[in-house]
């Protein structure tokens, strides 16, 4: 309950007036005053936007079992505010969702008193009531008992005469009564006002019983099961006034399509030839009823849970050919669902939790016992592999095995399709399905569902093993809508709506359980690792700390951070202050040495040993001639007598014209000065002031989440007055499941993480993605991450590391892996090396192929793809710029070639297996003896949230300049203190002041020094995400796929689901540029992320995107599509909705700048945005419109487009009518006045495309 409420409910103990309304939210936070009796479960989802757009799109409820599950709120004597007397009117109401309504049931949503079996003191309550097959909303009181009662007599029931369904959609219901006055009751179900009747006790104008009884939620009489409520609730609220109609009448708002009533007539076959053709059996089912196609079922009914659906798979099944099984195949893995709706199953996982592969096909069976009433009810089976259904183990239902694949079926076959009522969900693509009627006597029915998933090509190739949408459905007697099957207080409409909300509660679901599958697959190493933190805590006893100095006076500390970045600042101060030269060293000398001198003097490889690009390379000198400077004396300086020298053996450069006149004269003078040479470039030194609260919170919300922060999280950090709110902030994001989105492109560019949907090209990776997102949201310490990188374990193609080690149409995958991990994790750049030594840097070729042979387990060859011909090196007689030291053909064998990092003998110490290369690779690279490995991730770490790392190129330290380097260590080594937990190091960075100091507007860079803060541009996927999230326009795009019916095999072709953050998004794989691959919607996202910054495909790793501002970015996300959607009010924009609740235009101006800015606005813009929303903002709602009464439009599924079909012609005609919608957005909100809406749209775009919204 949020805070509010809890006010509002607390004065509900004491005096209640008619402007306060208790109400019962259930929004995750219990009240003390409440107790939970018999197992009531928050968090469920509730009604939610886009369907219900009147709430918010993560708002939840409270389920109720039906079996005595209730919430108790204690009165607090007289005169509390729920007693009620003769004049004082009531109104109740409440969201409800219906689980089960028994016939003739009478069940309690709210109510006071009647808390004891056989009790009759009932002050009042709303309930719901059976009746013709709806649940009508009932009012309820008690008189006081009197000499001449009889019967029911004081027992007085208001009945409505209609009711909401059992429909798996949410309803609003309500009653409203003047104690005294029985003519004034009023019922309304999903904002109509329903006539109703005093059934019971007749009407009265006597007052109600009136005593100290608690207050039940979802139950009375003790908890009786006959009187316990079933389903969902959600803002249940009490008000001690009579809410007027117009009011009661404006509560439900629903986008959802009106339900029809009229029973659609059954086909006797359907083609369904969109989705491949069922071959309807079609036939007419009784309850023991045996079709002549026979498939045997085994299971055991002992190990089959009531009130739930057990699933049984068999992932050892070892078949070449798509069959059946004949006998009874051993569960592999078991599971419970809650009905007979599948859409994936749990994932796979081996070894320490990292995503595997099953067999293929493997078999699935899910088995319940439930309970279906006696009549003629019609089955609906649907699987994208062959599937049977059996009642009472026998066969009902059955659909075939799929066709063989194709890419030119007709797209018109989907003119065909079942359709089973007014609201039946079609079939999605590559689903096969069938229908009959079955007659049932009543009680308890054992039913099973089994399924092939996947299928056989050929003896090589299988389709991807997918679920799709496996379902078998129940339409019962007398009814046209359609349910799924499943245990009783289970059942889920089985429309589209239902369907969306029973998937997205299931994948909730199913996410928890992988989640828990990979903590206990973790659990099988849990011993090694504990000994790797005892050999880490080991090492870090017996090497020496970096201490942390004393902060100088004058500094403030968030922590040991800001010690080391005070210290380095005040040497730069004093450094800048002892300087009287009047040089600008880097404005007037350094061009001249990156001109002249850089490209042969620095660097590993530096010619004759002389480094110029440090003051102590400079001093020091080179092999031969000496320091190049000598302060104070440029006769001594060897850099100033060869550049002035005439011999054209001695002059630098030896080659090009030499220094001009002006360079020399400038270059004498700065020696002479003493060679002044600043750590720095000039750069603010005065610290600017911490940031304000919300530039604090939008910048760690974009760093640590990826989005701006919501209106509640804005809300909530402004209402904390306490002194560590920042630190909670911290905290609280660091957990937020979020936290993994964000940080997903950077690992993906750093990895080179590069699939294909289809037909993989050159270098294309396996989408090893999911592997990377699940162990972020797990938390695990990057030496673990790392390890299940290197030992290429699970799945190549469906999500697994194993897809890391995937680089197709490459001579050698492992050595292009093995240039990723060392750029990657010991900041090496080994590019260069893969074909020959590098020029540039140290690294040699052999040691490339040495870790490649590591990765391979094996030696490896050197291939003469991957040589430069040494002869040609020396074409035309000049000394070639690169050097080859590998012959082709030579084979290397694998071991590390890295010393210098970590002895090998380390490997033998602390590997778990010493013995497999992978091991000993993995072990090498994250042990604590290379310090390389926890500075180039303490690097990162601080690079991803300060704009800049404290070294430059986290991908190459040889050629990059610390800044910081005690810093450095101090960081890394905590990273090796905390067991490698990358969250421990980003909230010692985000606690810092040097994180939450503020802006410094004039900065073009990141300050060194770090006294203030450039602002920061936001990277493409928080381009993407933050203006969909600010918004609240929900991401729909197609799936990331061409091949969304599943025909192609898996080799060739892959899903990566339906996105809902932009890293989720790859290349549309459209090489061919054929109209009929286009994906639209992703292509409209795509086009703005690449804008940005963002790589559709990634052959190469990358640790530094251009980020550059250019002239696209704005012109995209004014004029392309996605700014169309962005700023179109739709119904399912959350923008439709702050519209529509806005109390004044400024009120609206100041929560759209919150939103999207995070910022209130100045006086003046205030004054001109409200200036602009005014016009028309009294009569910008509209009242939506009634349905037409009649017959509606035939309905009919959308055209699709698939590898199946793309080659129809047909086919690019149906995509270039998807583009043509894309382009457009979705139709505008009818809640709003056009003319009032676009003045809305205008002031959300020029907000969305503010230059402001790119930074944070």
């Amino acid at each position: 309950m949020s805070l509010p409420r809890l006010i509002a409910l607390a004065s509900c103990l004491g005096t209640l007036t008619a402007a306060e309304v208790p109400t019962w939210a259930f929004d995750g936070t219990a009240h003390p005053a409440l107790t939970n009796v018999g197992g009531v479960t928050f968090a469920q989802p509730g009604p939610r936007r886009p369907d219900y757009p009147t709430f918010e799109q993560k708002n939840v409820a409270a389920r109720f079992n039906g079996k005595g599950a209730h919430l108790v709120l204690p009165d607090v004597g007289p005169t509390s505010g729920f007693d009620f007397k003769n004049g004082d009117a009531i109104t109740l109401e409440a969201w409800v969702k219906l689980d089960e309504l028994r016939k003739g049931a009478n069940v309690y949503l709210i109510g006071k008193g009647r808390t004891k079996t056989g009790s009759s003191n009932q002050n009042w309550a709303l309930r719901l009531r059976e009746m013709y097959g709806s649940a009508c909303p009932s009012f309820l009181f008690a008189t006081s008992p009197t000499a001449n009662d009889q019967g029911d007599d004081r027992w007085h029931r208001w009945t409505t005469k209609s009711g909401i369904a059992d429909d798996g959609r949410w309803h609003h219901v309500a009653v409203s009564y003047v104690f005294g006055d029985p003519t004034s009751v009023r019922g309304f179900v999903d904002g109509q006002e329903i006539p109703g009747a005093w059934d019971m006790g007749g009407a009265t104008k006597e007052a109600p019983v009136n005593d100290d009884d608690s207050v039940w939620l979802g139950s009375s009489m003790g908890g009786s099961v006959n009187n316990s409520f079933s389903g969902w609730l959600d803002e249940v609220a009490l008000h001690r006034r009579a809410v007027p109609t117009k009011e009661l009448t404006t509560r439900f708002k629903t986008t959802l399509p009106a339900l029809e009533v009229a029973v659609a007539a059954p086909r006797d076959t359907s083609a369904n030839a969109g989705n491949d053709s069922a071959n309807n059996t079609g036939f007419k089912a009784t309850q023991g009823a045996i079709p002549t196609v026979k498939v045997t079922s085994f299971t055991d009914w002992t190990k089959v849970p009531a009130g739930q659906v057990l699933v049984q798979l068999s992932g050892n099944w070892k078949t070449d050919k798509n069959v059946w099984p004949t006998e009874a195949l051993p569960t592999t893995e078991s599971y419970e669902a809650p009905a007979f709706g599948f859409f994936r199953t749990p994932h796979f996982y081996v070894s320490t939790g990292v995503r595997g592969d099953r067999g293929s096909p493997y078999f699935f069976r899910a088995a319940a016992k439930i309970h279906l009433p006696a009549g003629k009810h019609r089955l609906l089976l649907r699987g994208r592999g062959a599937a049977a259904l059996f009642i009472n183990d026998q066969l009902v239902l059955k659909t075939p095995f799929p066709p063989g694949g194709s890419d030119d079926k007709p797209v018109k076959v989907q003119d065909k399709f079942l359709d089973l009522g007014p609201t039946f969900r079609f079939a999605p693509p590559g689903n096969r399905e069938a229908w009959c009627e079955f007659t049932s006597t009543g009680g308890e029915q054992r039913i099973v569902l089994e399924t092939v998933v996947g299928y056989v090509i050929n003896a090589k190739s299988r389709r991807r093993a997918e679920l799709g949408e496996t379902v078998a459905a129940i339409s019962l007697e007398g009814t046209n809508t359609w349910k799924l099957l499943g245990p009783a207080a289970t059942n889920a409409a089985y429309n589209d709506s239902g369907w969306s909300a029973f998937a997205q509660q299931e994948e909730a679901r199913l996410a928890q359980l992988d989640a828990h599958h990979r903590a206990q697959a973790r659990t099988t190493e849990a011993e090694y690792w504990k000994q790797r933190r005892t050999a880490a805590q080991a090492w870090l006893a017996k090497t020496a700390e970096t201490p942390v100095p004393p902060l100088p006076a004058g500094f403030t500390a968030g922590n040991a951070i800001d010690a080391f970045i005070a210290e380095k600042l005040v040497a730069y101060q004093q450094t800048v202050k002892a300087d009287t030269s009047g040089i600008d060293f880097y404005r007037q000398v350094w061009p001249t040495f990156e001109s002249k001198c850089l490209e042969c003097h620095q660097g590993a490889k530096s010619k004759g040993g002389l480094h110029l690009d440090t003051l102590a390379g400079a001093l020091k000198g080179g092999k031969s001639d000496g320091p190049a400077v000598t302060p104070k004396d440029a006769a001594k300086s060897a850099l100033w007598t060869r550049v002035c020298s005439t011999d054209s053996d001695e002059r630098m450069p030896p080659k090009g014209p030499g220094l001009s006149a002006n360079e020399k004269t400038i270059l004498e003078r700065w020696i002479k000065a003493g060679a002044p040479w600043p750590e720095f470039r000039p750069q603010p030194t005065k610290l600017a002031p911490l940031s304000s609260d919300l530039a604090f919170l939008r910048r760690v919300t974009f760093d640590v989440v990826g989005v701006p922060p919501s209106a509640a999280e804005i809300t909530a950090f402004e209402a904390d007055r306490s002194s560590d709110k920042r630190a909670k902030v911290i905290d609280r994001l660091l957990a937020d499941p979020r936290a993994a989105d964000a940080s997903m492109g950077t690992w993906q560019d750093v990895l080179a993480e590069n699939p294909n949907i289809l037909n993989p090209t050159l270098n294309n990776s396996g989408p090893f993605r999911w592997w990377l997102h699940e162990s972020l949201l797990d938390h695990k310490p990057l030496d673990l991450l790392v390890t299940e990188l290197v030992r290429l374990k699970g799945s190549e193609r469906f999500g697994g590391p194993a897809g890391f080690g995937m680089a197709s149409q490459n001579d050698v995958p492992m050595a292009a892996k093995a240039t990723v991990l060392t750029s990657a994790f010991l900041g090496v750049d080994a590019k260069c090396a893969r074909c020959h030594d590098s020029p540039a840097t140290s690294t040699k070729q052999e040691q490339v192929f040495a870790l490649a042979a590591l990765l391979e387990t094996k030696g490896v060859k050197v291939p003469v793809t991957s040589s430069v011909a040494m002869d040609k090196l020396r074409e035309g007689g000049r000394k070639p710029l690169i050097e080859v030291t590998l012959a082709p053909g030579a084979t290397v064998q694998p071991h590390w070639p890295f010393p210098e990092f970590a002895t090998e003998s380390v490997a033998d110490e602390l590997a778990l297996d010493p013995h497999d290369p992978r091991d000993r690779l993995a072990t090498l690279l994250t042990a604590p003896q290379n310090e390389r490995f926890a500075q180039v991730m303490a690097n990162r770490l601080w690079a991803g949230l300060m704009g800049r790392g404290l070294v430059d190129q986290a991908g190459d330290f040889e050629r990059s300049r610390t800044t910081h380097p005690a810093l450095l260590r101090w960081l890394a080594r905590e990273l090796v203190r905390s067991g490698y937990d990358a969250d421990h190091v980003r909230r010692l960075i985000l606690n810092s002041h040097a994180y939450q100091r503020g802006d410094e507007p004039t900065a073009k860079s990141q300050p060194e020094l770090y006294a203030a803060r450039a602002p920061r541009r936001l990277s493409a996927e928080q381009v993407v995400d933050g203006l969909f999230a600010a918004t609240g326009k929900p991401l729909h795009t197609e799936e990331v796929s061409l091949d969304i019916d599943g025909i192609r095999e898996s080799d060739n072709s892959i899903s990566l689901g339906q996105p809902n953050r932009a890293w989720m998004l790859a290349s549309t794989s459209n090489e061919r540029d054929r109209p009929a691959l286009a994906l639209p919607r992703i292509q409209a996202v795509c086009d703005v992320l690449a804008a940005f910054g963002w790589r559709a495909s990634r052959p190469d790793p990358l640790t530094d995107r251009d980020i550059a501002p250019n002239s696209l970015q704005p012109a995209i996300l004014a004029n392309g599509v996605m700014g169309t959607w962005l700023t179109g009010l739709s119904d399912d924009h959350g923008t439709t909705q702050l519209c529509v609740e806005a109390k004044s235009p400024e009120a609206l101006t100041v929560a759209l700048f919150l939103r999207v800015l995070t910022r209130r606005p100045t006086a003046k813009e205030l004054q001109l945005y409200a200036e602009r929303l005014r016009p028309g903002f009294a009569e910008r709602t509209l009242v939506a419109t009634p349905m037409i009464v009649g017959t509606p439009p035939p309905r009919r599924p959308a055209y699709y487009v698939s590898w199946s079909n793309h080659l129809d012609k047909e086919a690019t005609l149906v995509r270039q009518q998807q583009t043509d919608d894309a382009r457009r957005g979705d139709p505008a909100t009818s809640r709003l006045q056009p003319a009032w809406r676009q003045r809305a749209e205008d002031a959300l775009w020029a907000l969305v495309n503010s230059p402001e919204f790119l930074y944070h």
